[in-house]
């Protein structure tokens, strides 16, 4: 067993680029240089099983693709849901329970696809930003220390599931662009609108306005937003949910950011939706 940990210590020390450990699906070690790629310090990263650090709509196909690793090397893409760009894993099997996982960046491939407006940048349904884009943009804002004051709006649409559900998923394509369009047409020209997920937006807004004016914003655009729309000859209602947060001088991390805005959805959705929230950071 000692000399076991010792292999898998000199593995670490000695492999190019960024790699971890993977015993039984927890990471158990990681170099330098994975940490760097991961921008998860090693103490969080260590212990951690590692498709619970992806993005949650990447963890079960993770899984799997770690479950199903034979011999030799097999390589996949993910993303960690604290990073921004895509990741590439390359897996390699020494026991059963034990794996070999070297990860890199892929700048070169996210900025390709940005370039001709690709899947990795842009949400197919929409045409906006999509979910990694828009917050690697949130990222970069703040990283800014450049003393305008940010805020953000939330927009969730609450009734999704059920209109999927009882008129199917050409219904839920036209209520998601047509929200994405309301939302677009009341921003202006330096801030930035992304689809979160399906059911979500999230703008990025410059802006000197107080938590007050803000709220008023938040609660005329929810109004907007659910104003019904036409689809087959009769009208689709829903209702909508926001949540306006102001950013002021001192940056949260977005690890933060991304906390509220998963609480905040959740409450939505248990709640009924149909809400406005204010939230400061």
């Amino acid at each position: 067993m000692v000399a076991e940990a010792e292999k898998l210590a000199d593995v670490l020390r000695y492999v190019p680029g960024g790699c971890l450990i993977v015993d039984d699906g927890i990471v158990r070690g990681a170099n330098g240089e994975a940490v760097a790629i991961t921008g998860i310090p090693r103490n969080r990263l260590v212990g951690s099983p590692l498709a619970e650090l992806a993005v949650a709509e990447m963890q079960f196909p993770l899984t799997a693709f770690l479950d199903a690793t034979g011999d030799g090397v097999t390589t996949s893409s993910f993303r960690l849901a604290s990073g921004l760009l895509p990741l590439e894993i390359s897996i390699r099997r020494l026991s059963a329970s034990i794996l070999i996982c070297g990860i890199r960046r892929m700048e070169v491939e996210h900025q390709m696809s940005a370039l001709a407006g690709g899947e990795l940048t842009h949400d197919q349904v929409t045409g906006l930003p999509n979910r990694y884009h828009v917050l690697e943009q949130l990222h970069h804002r703040l990283g800014n220390k450049a003393p305008s004051s940010l805020a953000i709006i939330a927009i969730w649409i609450d009734d999704l599931p059920r209109l999927r559900d009882e008129r199917g998923p050409r219904v839920v394509e036209r209520v998601s662009r047509q929200v994405g369009e309301r939302i677009q047409a009341r921003l202006r020209g330096p801030d930035l609108l992304g689809r979160l997920d399906d059911e979500a937006f999230l703008a990025l807004l410059t802006t000197d306005s107080t938590l007050e004016q803000l709220n008023e914003i938040a609660d005329r655009l929810r109004s907007e937003v659910s104003f019904p729309l036409e689809f087959d000859g009769g009208l689709v209602s829903f209702t909508a949910s926001v949540l306006v947060g102001s950013i002021g001088p001192v940056r949260p991390t977005l690890e933060r950011v991304q906390s509220r805005l998963e609480e905040v959805g959740r409450k939505a959705s248990s709640g009924g939706g149909n809400r406005t929230e204010i939230v400061t950071f």
